[in-house]
């Protein structure tokens, strides 16, 4: 086609704006970031004792778990009898020697199964053991406690 002039007319091409595309996949991430839930930790049910003189510690990377029927989990690995812990906690400290572990015990849980666990762990020579508990809540106008 040409124009009264007689030059050919340029043709637009069909433009699509995005700014308001990115706009909105701006919120989406925002709201997506904010109404997620972050777990760490596998999903058992324990009932944490309390402990006015518990402290913060550094996260231990291999969790022992003790549940109210006596069952012992220790990465992930369920049902495990005292033997079998030993057996797991001996292949894991010769792999790594400062291994570091946290042992979760159900309020609810027999105190000789956790005093077993904490004798097989020193048994086999881990050195670095938590135990994890509950700080109780402090009444208001009284300092929190924590520590490294």
């Amino acid at each position: 086609m040409n124009n009264a002039f007689g030059r050919p007319q340029k043709r637009r091409q069909p433009v699509i704006n995005i700014t308001s595309l990115i706009d909105v996949m701006f919120l989406l991430l925002i709201f997506f970031m904010v109404s997620s839930v972050f777990r760490d930790t596998i999903g058992l049910d324990i009932t944490l004792p309390a402990a006015a003189t518990a402290t913060t510690q550094q996260e231990a990377p291999h969790d022992i778990f003790i549940t109210g029927d006596g069952s012992i989990t220790f990465d992930g690995q369920e049902g495990l009898a005292i033997a079998g812990l030993e057996e797991a906690l001996t292949r894991l400290l010769q792999e790594e020697p400062d291994a570091r572990m946290a042992l979760t015990a159900d309020a609810e849980a027999d105190y000789a199964d956790f005093v077993a666990v904490i004798d097989v762990a020193r048994k086999t020579g881990a050195e670095k053991l938590i135990i994890h508990t509950k700080v109780p809540d402090k009444p208001s106008g009284e300092p929190a406690q924590s520590g490294e």
